[in-house]
C-alpha cells in the first residue's frame, strides 16, 4: 500500500484542494519523509486516478469516469507574449507551448522553461523580429537541437513553423490543445530533449485516461509528423 493511503482517507469528496494544501495535509499524517516526497505522492495520486486535476493549482478526489476538457495554463511571460503578437498581428495563426506544461505528467520535473511559439510559415520570420526588436534576449528562430543546447538560456523563446493542418483549440486558436501537444513532444527533436522519451508512454496513458481526447485528429496530425505509426502501437498494442 502507498505510504500516504492515511492521507488519502482523509480528503473529502465534494472539496478542492490546492497543492500546497494536499502537502500540508501529506505532511500531517507522514512527518517523516523528505519533502520532495511530497510531491512525488500527488504524482502518484494522479497517476492511480486517485486525484485529479481541475485547473490550476486545483485537485480533487477522482470519481468514477469523469475526464475533462484539457487546458492549458501558461505562465504570465508566455501570456504576455501571446497578447504582444495577437495585437501586433491579429490575423495571423500560432499556437504556443511551454515545457514546464509538461510537469503534469512527470515524473522528472522540467526545472527551467522554454517557450515554442510555432507561427504560419509566411510570417514567422516577422514574429521572430518583432519580438527581438521588443526587447525579448533569449529568441531563436528554428533552432536546431544542437543550436538549442549551445545557445539555450532560460526562458528561451523558439519561433518555429506552424505545421498545416495541425489541431487547434476551438475556444482559443493561440492555445495549444493536447491532441497537438502530445503529438509535438515526440515528433519535435528540440522539445523531445527537454524531457526522458521513456515517460512518453506514460505521458500519453494518463491524457488519455484524464482528459477527453480526440484520438482520431491526433492521429491525423501524427501522420503529418511521422508518427502516427508509433503512438498508434503505443495505444493499441501496449495498452498506454
Amino acid at each position: 500500500m502507498p505510504w500516504y493511503d492515511k492521507t488519502v482517507e482523509h480528503l473529502e469528496s465534494d472539496k478542492v484542494y490546492s497543492r500546497n494544501s494536499l502537502i500540508s495535509l501529506l505532511r500531517t499524517y507522514n512527518p517523516d519523509v523528505k519533502d520532495s516526497s511530497y510531491n512525488w505522492a500527488i504524482t502518484g495520486m494522479l497517476k492511480n486516478n486517485i486525484l485529479i486535476k481541475r485547473g490550476y493549482d486545483e485537485y480533487s478526489l477522482f470519481e468514477g469516469d469523469i475526464k475533462t476538457n484539457y487546458s492549458p495554463i501558461y505562465s504570465e511571460l508566455t501570456n504576455m507574449i501571446m497578447a504582444n503578437i495577437k495585437n501586433k498581428y491579429p490575423l495571423i495563426k500560432f499556437t504556443i507551448f511551454e515545457t514546464v506544461m509538461l510537469n503534469e505528467f512527470l515524473n522528472h520535473l522540467i526545472a527551467q522553461n522554454t517557450i515554442y511559439i510555432q507561427v504560419e510559415k509566411d510570417v514567422s520570420i516577422f514574429v521572430f523580429r518583432y519580438l527581438r526588436d521588443e526587447g525579448y534576449e533569449n529568441v531563436l528562430y528554428h533552432p536546431s537541437k544542437q543550436d538549442l543546447s549551445l545557445y539555450w538560456n532560460r526562458n528561451m523563446i523558439v519561433v518555429t513553423n506552424l505545421i498545416s493542418e495541425a489541431p487547434i483549440t476551438a475556444t482559443d486558436s493561440h492555445s495549444i490543445c493536447l491532441e497537438k501537444m502530445l503529438v509535438d513532444i515526440i515528433a519535435d527533436k528540440c522539445i523531445s530533449a527537454s524531457y526522458s522519451i521513456a515517460e512518453y508512454k506514460d505521458i500519453l496513458s494518463q491524457s488519455l485516461s484524464r482528459y477527453k481526447l480526440d484520438v482520431k485528429k491526433m492521429l491525423r496530425y501524427a501522420r503529418r509528423r511521422n508518427k502516427e505509426e508509433y503512438i498508434k502501437n503505443l495505444i493499441t498494442n501496449e495498452g498506454a
